[in-house]
């Protein structure tokens, strides 16, 4: 059971640096309330399950050689390293972070709307991709590429994920007066910076 406890603080993570979703998953909440924004959630859900199976359909192929070579850990590291270089360039480039969310009554939503912009949204980040593939590049051979074993560590990823964005939709709508688009901002960058940091041990494990 132990094996599967870094999905815990991935999930977290994921949960903090899927990029453009952050902003709109909380702005959801305060603008349109809480249940909207559970919709653009599951939307986002939905296209992580994507990505993570073409990631898995891609890589498996490669899982047998990962033990036998270390050379993949330094492609996963790259990758991580990658997603969390696109995030900060990202985040770097963000306008107006001074600016606080606006609430707005809005009336018959659009539930299934929301959760198709959710998936789009997460869809058109790419990025993401790459960070499913670099999740099960390193995690994989830990599982001796059981496909069960990588299904369940990846549904914890993604549960700790729901979880964690559900205490996020719902301190959005308690802080909503203080919450500003600048603190936002200073959190991903933390955790972006830490995900490079990850990405960077192991190319270096890789190398060495």
């Amino acid at each position: 059971m132990s094996d599967f406890f870094p999905a815990i603080p991935i999930g977290i993570l994921l949960s903090f640096t899927i990029g453009p979703v952050f902003f709109t998953v909380l702005e959801t909440s305060v603008s349109k309330g809480i249940k909207a924004a559970i919709f653009v959630d599951l939307g986002v859900a939905i296209s992580d399950i994507v990505f993570f199976t073409i990631a898995y359909l891609s890589t498996n192929s490669l899982l047998s050689s990962i033990q036998e070579n270390p050379a993949w850990y330094l492609l996963g590291g790259v990758l991580l390293s990658f997603y969390a270089g696109i995030s900060l360039i990202n985040i770097k480039t963000e306008k107006d972070t001074t600016a606080k969310f606006q609430s707005d009554k809005q009336e018959n939503l659009n539930f299934f709307a929301l959760a198709i912009k959710g998936f789009l949204l997460n869809i058109i980040n790419f990025s993401v991709l790459f960070f499913w593939v670099g999740v099960i590049i390193v995690f994989g051979p830990k599982f001796e590429m059981s496909q069960y074993k990588i299904i369940v560590f990846f549904s914890l990823i993604l549960l700790t994920y729901l979880l964690v964005d559900l205490c996020k939709i719902y301190l959005a709508q308690q802080l909503k007066s203080r919450l500003t688009k600048g603190v936002i901002k200073k959190i991903k960058l933390g955790v972006n910076f830490f995900i490079l940091i990850c990405g960077v041990f192991l190319i270096v494990k890789g190398i060495v």
